[in-house]
């Protein structure tokens, strides 16, 4: 059913009513797919609104690739360390920004715990 309304859509030029309907029934994949052919110029920063929305849904595996996809890993790191969820932002920092950026995120870890808590990760 929705195969058929996207092709009505396309048949009369509405790309973004296409897009939109898919985007109304939480389709995301079908939503990308359409963008990247037809708008093109607006991809990145679709996947990065994509990645808030799913983020305040606490959708996290979804917004982190939401993220990685509009080439914004920071920012899935962050939200990972904002919801303290510390071993997927160390993840994503040494999977996209290196041993340097997962040894970052450590430390901000290690201080969060605070006193023998924090020492101890550090040790690790």
């Amino acid at each position: 059913r929705w195969k058929e309304a996207e092709k009505m859509y396309l048949t009369v030029k509405e790309h973004d009513l296409a897009i939109n309907m898919y985007k109304k029934n939480r389709m995301y994949d079908h939503m990308i797919r359409l963008v990247s052919t037809f708008r093109k110029d607006l991809l990145a920063e679709t996947h990065l609104h994509l990645a808030q929305q799913l983020e305040g849904d606490h959708s996290w595996r979804d917004a982190e690739k939401q993220y990685l996809e509009a080439k914004d890993w920071k920012s899935a790191v962050q939200m990972y360390r904002a919801n303290e969820l510390w071993e997927d932002a160390i993840r994503v920092a040494k999977n996209h920004g290196g041993a340097n950026a997962s040894k970052q995120v450590a430390y901000a870890w290690a201080v969060s715990l605070g006193g023998e808590g924090g020492a101890v990760l550090l040790k690790k």
